[in-house]
């Protein structure tokens, strides 16, 4: 499949984003894209052998002027975050006060800025950069989710130490992130949410975690950044608070079983933009026809007054046939 060609124009994508103007063109937005599909379009198409010129050559391949980069020393050391498919549920490296202190916290200072200060260099100007912080999916890991519950009731303080060392850890990355000019967007990525409620109470997301980014937000915005906002599942009972307290820009994360992307177009798209929403699920079991109809329901509902990026739900994952993702690109430049 032959792509028709696109221009990326990053002016064009904030002014959508912000919705001030309807776009030209469907914008492309991806959370992220598994290294199978992108080796497969790297063959198909014959683009770069792995490394960062071609993470910028498969963005702009799908349409995309956004790249998410990871750098190195901006994670924590919690088994489970890489290197496995899961998470720890029940325990962490975290249980006492003991625990606090001799747990090896990562410091500011050790982050590697080197991959972005090559993109300052040389990523075209049409392109920006997107990189994710984070609160609770990392105190998750830290406490185990079963730890953290129970610890709310029986040491409350000991949550909040822990809250609190994240938070500035994850506060002095935005910082450094927003030192560089190439960085279009500080992209939260905390899944508070199951498919049918929140983790734990709401209320208790939006007085220990949500000032954390509000604060990250608050200070993107200063530097002229945008701020995104991540959240699988059924988030609607912090909506308001990340729209009108936190103030993000932009909310990713839908699928069908939960909100449907056009439903939160109803909901919420007079007051954020959203992006992605083309179910993981219905995109990696359809026929490519079933595809081109779901794109074009979407777009016509999504796409009108701006506001809206054209991606998947989530991951464009492993299992996702390459032909079924590109008929998703063939035909949101087709709408165009």
């Amino acid at each position: 499949m032959n792509l028709p060609p696109v221009i990326l124009d990053l002016e064009a994508l904030r002014l959508n984003l912000l919705r001030q103007k309807q776009p030209a063109r469907v914008h492309i937005f991806e959370h992220g894209i598994a290294d199978e599909v992108k080796d497969e379009l790297a063959r198909r198409f014959d683009l770069p052998p792995p490394g960062w010129q071609r993470d910028v050559a498969v963005q702009r391949f799908i349409g995309s002027e956004l790249l998410r980069v990871w750098l190195p020393g901006a994670e924590f050391a919690v088994a489970g975050s890489r290197g496995i498919t899961w998470g720890e549920e029940h325990t962490g490296p975290i249980q006492t006060w003991e625990d606090i202190e001799k747990y090896p916290w990562p410091k500011p200072e050790a982050i590697n800025w080197i991959e972005l200060e090559w993109h300052e260099r040389y990523l075209p100007p049409d392109m920006g950069i997107i990189h994710v912080v984070k609160v609770w999916e990392v105190v998750r890991e830290l406490l185990g989710f079963e730890t953290f519950c129970f610890k709310l009731h029986e040491d409350p303080a000991l949550v909040d130490e822990v809250i609190r060392r994240v938070g500035e850890f994850h506060m002095a990355l935005t910082r450094g992130l927003c030192d560089f000019r190439c960085v279009f967007a500080v992209y939260a990525a905390d899944d508070y949410a199951y498919k049918t409620a929140t983790m734990f109470a709401p209320q208790i997301i939006v007085e220990k975690f949500l000032p954390w980014h509000r604060r990250m937000s608050a200070h993107a915005h200063e530097h002229g950044k945008l701020f995104f906002f991540h959240c699988c599942g059924k988030a609607d009972p912090i909506m308001d608070a990340l729209i009108d307290d936190v103030k993000i820009d932009a909310k990713h994360s839908f699928e069908d079983t939960v909100v449907p992307v056009t439903e939160a177009k109803r909901r919420w798209g007079s007051r954020v933009a959203l992006l992605g929403g083309l179910d993981v699920d219905f995109i990696a079991r359809s026929d490519k026809a079933a595809i081109r109809r779901r794109v074009r329901e979407t777009l016509d509902i999504c796409q009108p007054g701006g506001g809206y990026c054209l991606g998947l739900g989530n991951w464009v994952t492993s299992y996702i046939p390459a032909d079924n993702y590109l008929a998703v690109l063939d035909e949101a430049r087709r709408y165009s």
